[in-house]
C-alpha cells in the first residue's frame, strides 16, 4: 500500500463520518423531489442520504 492508497482511504473513511453525522441532524426543510435548479428528478438515496437536499449532483458542483 502506498502513500495514494492511505490518502484514498483517509479520505473515504472522512466522507463517510461526514455522511453519518450529516444524516444524524434533522433537515433544515423537507428534500426536494426536483432539483430547484434544473428540474431533473433527484433520486430517492440521495435524499435519504443528505436530509433536506435541494440540488441535483450536477447543480450542486
Amino acid at each position: 500500500m502506498d502513500d495514494a492508497d492511505r490518502a484514498g482511504i483517509e479520505q473515504e473513511r472522512i466522507e463517510k463520518a461526514f455522511l453519518a453525522k450529516r444524516t444524524m441532524l434533522p433537515p433544515s426543510r423537507p428534500s426536494a423531489t426536483q432539483c430547484i435548479k434544473c428540474n431533473i428528478a433527484i433520486p430517492e438515496k440521495r435524499r435519504q442520504i443528505l436530509p433536506g437536499v435541494q440540488l441535483c449532483v450536477e447543480c450542486k458542483h
